[in-house]
């Protein structure tokens, strides 16, 4: 016999002893209340798995101590889900291989919408005597195969569950239900303030006036809530009350905080009645002017739930509120924004005026530019009467600016609006690719009694370049990996726009953030590497991972398609599969001892064998091995 042989039967040998050591893998409670049966992976929202295919969910116990025998019931919703079999996992929870022959299996069913199981020891003085009774720890119960029927949602329900001692005792424990979906998410609703804007300079103190806060595009909604904040000093709230969204049946529950300037909502269908879906009124607000001046109303810690209290996904909008009169001048479009309008395009942009009074003259700078615009002039719209007023401008395009000054003389009439009203359309042709601000400045606004009109000011803003950042390649540095190891993820990011670019890059699996790296000053027409490390500890053994990375969208930017690739996977193994066929088994062991006493470099050097990454395999190495023995996919 060669030495090597006897040296490979040795470390086999080793193994075989340590794979008999039971090793402390998972900390038992020793609060029995914090024993829980639970339903894994608690979720599956997965529209990918359509009628007719199949997965498996386990029945787990967790910080288990002083079992005799566990029984459950597990039901589903027989309209979408179909049960196919339910089997005990290898390495089952109540006894170790080595004594299979006295477990006794009293139910182990599947019916079509639900499943049973119990299980305990035919003999219960051997198992204590062989020291596996009662037991203790984490463990899989049952493994439940499940077939699609149809598209929809489902509890998967752990019911009649009981745990007993040695001694026939009950044991307190949670049950934890799971939950499967296959439909696609509904669309987006949104809950805003209605009428989002309440400006009204006769809302004085001691009035009150109500606003609504609305939904629309509701999908099936069995629960809402929302906070809605404002300014004490200005506004009380003096009650709340259901809207038409929910029948009159259902009793809300509110809370209002007049001190601290915030009111909560809540209300919550009963079954059976069913979820709603639409458009409509959440609550209706009462509010009491206490005082001049503005006040935002602000939404805040909303939340929309359906039947199975799945949260849905929403937008909001917040309001307004202002007694006191606030005029705007502003550039309308605010932004104009086209890598199409190239030289000598033309376009026009206008002064608006808004929330005015009587507004007898106004004042207004423009200043833009002149390597990128041209200003070939303005002209002064009609009051509201349809009357163009009097007043004079200056174009001074070796400078950048237009200077307007109108006064709304007679047959003209003093401007009082709380809509938007054009004043002045000024015309620009595009002398080059680049960008400027419409910048209004020196502005002044006059009411018919010469008072000056306190005012908010808006500019603009134009640019005809392209900002486009976009993600060209990701390289997983490896396509396989431990539980636990490191993976180097190559980026390649570049500028397809014509301006500098600084932006973050983040890298995904699954859809799952692993890291992100900031990338700067990319010259235009320019691509770089940057390599993120994705640390696989917690990620979930025996699955291929698709690899992703997202750029941020830049200021400005309209192809956002090219932010997003994805290209190449990554399979996580358990540690100690050596040889990647899921199991940790007598063949990794045979592996492992072929590599043992080996460092990088030696021929018989194997990474895979090298458990601890120290970069020798030895003892250490064969202890984990032996941890691992028996575990697979």
């Amino acid at each position: 016999m060669t030495k090597k042989i006897e040296s490979m039967l040795s470390v086999v040998l080793i193994l075989f002893l340590l794979s008999m050591i039971q090793f402390p893998l998972n900390t038992v409670s020793a609060d029995p209340a914090a024993m829980k049966i639970y339903i894994d992976p608690p979720s599956i929202v997965d529209p990918t798995l359509l009628p007719e295919q199949n997965f498996t969910v386990d029945v787990k116990i967790r910080d288990a101590a002083n079992v005799g025998g566990p029984q459950f019931k597990v039901q589903w919703d027989s309209a979408i889900l179909e049960g196919v079999s339910i089997e005990l996992p290898t390495g089952h929870f109540m006894t170790p291989d080595s004594d299979t022959g006295n477990l006794w299996v009293l139910a182990l069913s599947i019916y079509g919408g639900y499943a049973e199981y119990a299980v305990t020891y035919k003999n219960l003085t051997r198992a204590i005597e062989k020291g596996y009774a009662p037991k203790s720890g984490n463990g899989t119960l049952a493994k439940i195969t499940l077939k699609v029927k149809d598209i929809g949602s489902s509890i998967i329900d752990l019911t009649d569950s009981i745990i007993g001692d040695i001694e026939a005792n009950p044991l307190p424990h949670d049950a934890i239900d799971g939950y499967f979906k296959n439909s696609p998410p509904p669309p987006t609703a949104k809950i805003y303030v209605n009428p989002p804007k309440i400006f009204d300079p006769a809302l004085v103190p001691c009035n009150n006036f109500d606003v609504n806060i609305t939904i629309a595009n509701a999908t099936d909604v069995y629960s809402f809530q929302f906070k809605l904040s404002f300014d004490p000093s200005i506004l009380n709230a003096t009650d709340v009350v259901l809207g038409d969204f929910f029948p009159p049946t259902v009793t809300p529950l509110k809370e209002i905080n007049n001190t601290a300037g915030y009111l909560t909502f809540s209300a919550s269908l009963s079954s059976p009645e069913p979820p709603i879906s639409g458009n409509g009124t959440l609550a209706i607000v009462t509010f009491h002017v206490e005082g001049l001046g503005a006040s935002a109303l602000t939404l805040s810690e909303t939340e929309l739930t359906d039947q199975l209290d799945e949260p849905l996904p929403h937008t909001t909008s917040n309001g307004s509120f202002n007694n006191i009169m606030m005029a705007k001048l502003y550039v309308e479009p605010p932004e104009i924004i086209d890598p199409t309008m190239l030289p000598p395009a033309t376009f026009n942009i206008t002064i608006m005026v808004d929330d005015v009074d009587s507004l007898y003259n106004y004042i207004f700078n423009l200043t833009y530019d002149t390597r990128v615009l041209t200003c070939w002039g303005a002209i002064i719209c009609p009051d509201l009467s349809g009357i163009r007023p009097s007043g004079k401008f200056i174009v001074d395009d070796k400078v950048g600016y237009v200077w307007v000054n109108v006064t709304l003389d007679p047959p003209a009439s003093p401007i009082t609006t709380f809509t938007p009203l054009p004043l002045v359309n000024i015309l620009f042709q595009v002398d080059s690719i680049g960008w400027t601000v419409l910048d209004l400045n020196s502005t002044s606004l006059t009411d018919s009694s010469g008072n000056p009109m306190p005012h908010e000011v808006g500019d603009g803003f134009f640019m005809t370049l392209i900002r486009d950042v976009a993600v060209v390649n990701v390289v997983p540095a490896q396509n396989m990996t431990y539980e636990g190891w490191p993976v180097n993820i190559t980026i390649t990011v570049r500028n397809e726009g014509n301006l500098s670019e600084t932006f973050n890059v983040t890298a995904k699996y699954d859809g799952n953030a692993i890291g992100e790296v900031t990338v700067n000053d990319l010259a235009p027409g320019n691509e770089t590497n940057v390599t993120i490390t994705w640390i696989t500890k917690g990620v979930q053994p025996c699955h291929y991972y698709n690899i992703s990375a997202e750029a941020d969208q830049v200021p400005y930017e309209t192809d956002l398609t090219d932010n997003i690739f994805t290209d190449g996977q990554v399979k996580i193994r358990i540690l100690g599969d050596i040889n990647g066929d899921g199991k940790v088994n007598i063949l990794d062991c045979i592996i492992a001892a072929d590599a043992f006493g080996t460092s990088e470099g030696h021929p018989r050097w194997n990474p895979w064998a090298d458990l601890n990454r120290d970069g020798t395999v030895n003892i250490l190495d064969m202890i984990i091995l032996a941890g691992r023995f028996g575990k697979s996919c």
